[in-house]
């Protein structure tokens, strides 16, 4: 089966390639993850360090892409 050589995905029947609009979508939820794993820790810890708003901005930029790719929207 062939593939399409914008987004790598099979062209099937129902194929609907999203293009250039996927990646600025992809981009915008990685960013809204990262702030929001930002300013969580502000809301749980009085004075959260350096290093723990790194990591948990990190992970929320890698769990909304997870999710996001689980769900396929």
């Amino acid at each position: 089966m062939a593939t399409c050589p914008k987004c790598g995905d099979y062209l099937g029947r129902n194929h609907h390639c999203w293009g250039g609009r996927r990646i600025v979508v992809g981009i915008g939820l990685l960013l809204l993850g990262a702030l929001t794993g930002y300013f969580v820790p502000w809301l749980l810890v009085d004075g959260p360090s350096g290093p723990l708003l790194l990591v948990t901005a990190a992970l929320g930029s890698v769990l909304t892409l997870a999710v996001r790719r689980y769900t396929r929207f």
